[in-house]
Parts: C-alpha cells; structure tokens; sequence
C-alpha cells in the first residue's frame, strides 16, 4: 500500500462527497473519481443501482463507462481511480480490464459492512481479486480513517441500520 499523496487525499475526498451525492439521490454511498496519468479528471461516477434498477451501476462501473462513452477508454489505462468504498469483485474486475493502474480507496469493505449491515458481501477483498489477474494494478487503502466513514454512518442513520 502506498502513502497518499496531498493529490490523492483531494481526489479521495471528491469520491466520498460523490458518495454523498448517491445517499441523497436515494441510493448506497459510493462514489468514484478516475484520474487520468497527467493527473485530468476522466470520469466521476455514483452508485445509481437504486434509481436505475440496475445491479451493475456501482459508482466505479458508472465512471468506466462514462470515460468509454465520452472516447476516453484510452485515457483509462494507467489511471487511478479513488473510491469512497473498497470496491466489490465485480468493480475491481472491470477496473483490471479497463487497464486501470492504482484504486485507491477509503474505507475498506469490512469497515463499511459493519455500519450498513445489510446487503451483499463478498469474502474477497479488492486487492485479493487483482492479485488473481495476470497484470500489476496498485491496491492502496483504507485511507482517511473515519473521515472514509463519515458518508456510511450518514447512510446507516438513513436507513435506520444503527449499530
């Protein structure tokens, strides 16, 4: 895992307010940030499954494809992409194929998991299913403690699933 960087914290923290942006949209909190190498803004993304009806719109696939959609799929590979939440099997293997580099994320699945105890979790942890793959890709996170959290207690009060 690598320290965070200033601009990191900042894309980081974009990605925690998209998150924001979700719950308040009537959905899960997740937001993602993909960055580009020279450090442009590719793609932002929240998790739309509830407003959309659609299993696959987690914040990070929403922000694949709307970089796909706007002709900037090349720009996707040896990003980063920042996300408020450790991202899901299904996330972590697009992001692979996409040709991302480095996710970085803020609060980790079992963190998260225990504030919203209800929906689908898988054992495998984001870098556990990179490292399966047969290319390098940077797995970075937790990070900010819980200021990472912050969005998921928000969420928890919301859906009445205090701990």
């Amino acid at each position: 895992m690598s320290d965070l960087t200033e601009v990191d914290a900042t894309h980081l923290r974009r990605a925690i307010e998209l998150a924001g942006e979700a719950l308040a949209l009537g959905d899960r909190p997740f937001g993602a940030v993909a960055v580009a190498r020279d450090g442009s803004v590719i793609a932002e993304g929240v998790n739309a499954v509830n407003t959309t009806g659609d299993v696959t719109t987690h914040a990070e696939l929403v922000a694949i494809t709307v970089a796909t959609a706007a002709g900037r799929a090349e720009a996707l590979r040896g990003a980063t992409v920042y996300a408020s939440g450790e991202p899901c099997p299904m996330c972590a293997a697009a992001m692979v194929w996409a040709g991302v580099g480095r996710i970085v994320f803020a609060a980790a699945a079992a963190e998260f998991g225990a504030i919203l105890p209800s929906g689908t979790r898988f054992d495998l942890t984001c870098a556990d299913l990179v490292a399966t793959s047969n290319v390098v890709v940077e797995v970075s996170g937790p990070h900010l403690g819980g200021e990472g959290l912050d969005v998921f207690r928000e969420a928890a009060e919301a859906y009445g699933e205090r701990r």
